[in-house]
């Protein structure tokens, strides 16, 4: 009587089944990160886009962004690739009044889609709002975001090089 190996085995449920174990789903990956600069514009639910803020994302996933709103910190949060030009974010930031008083921190959940030139991107916001001790107070849902990727811009004028006499 013949024995078969547990691997044997597995392989030939699995290919019974028609779910044959292979390697994971290859996605393109050339160019597909938001690692850079970003200028970023926020849109309120049913609102316009308005200029908003710029933000990083590293190489190691962090994300550090920066606002044109007084009430609020920097950004600070972590990013993941999850698909073919789609990607999360989440961050977090500290809430001030209008005096500078501490009031309460904010947490983001974001998804994003990479256009297909690489060089923008589209998101969907979710914003949970909480006060000092962290108890959520809302959630506000709807918010959208867009963002272009900053790109090197070289001097117009350059300076002459002096000449020696």
């Amino acid at each position: 009587m013949r024995t078969l190996s547990v691997f044997s085995l597995t392989v030939l449920l699995l290919s019974a089944t028609g779910n044959v174990a292979t390697a994971q789903e290859t996605l393109p990956s050339f160019g597909q990160t938001l690692e850079g600069t970003w200028i970023a514009q926020v849109a309120a639910p049913g609102g316009d886009f308005l200029p908003f803020g710029l933000g990083t994302f590293t190489s190691d996933g962090s994300y550090i962004g920066t606002t044109n709103d007084p009430t609020q910190s920097t950004h600070h949060g972590v990013w993941f690739r999850t698909g073919n030009r789609k990607f999360a974010l989440s961050t977090m930031f500290f809430r001030r009044d209008a005096n500078g008083v501490y009031i309460g921190m904010t947490r983001t959940r974001i998804a994003i889609t990479l256009a297909e030139d690489l060089k923008s991107y589209e998101a969907t916001v979710e914003r949970i709002n909480m006060d000092t001790t962290g108890k959520q107070l809302e959630v506000i849902y709807g918010i959208r975001g867009r963002s272009v990727r900053m790109s090197l811009e070289t001097q117009r004028f350059p300076p002459v090089e002096a000449t020696t006499p």
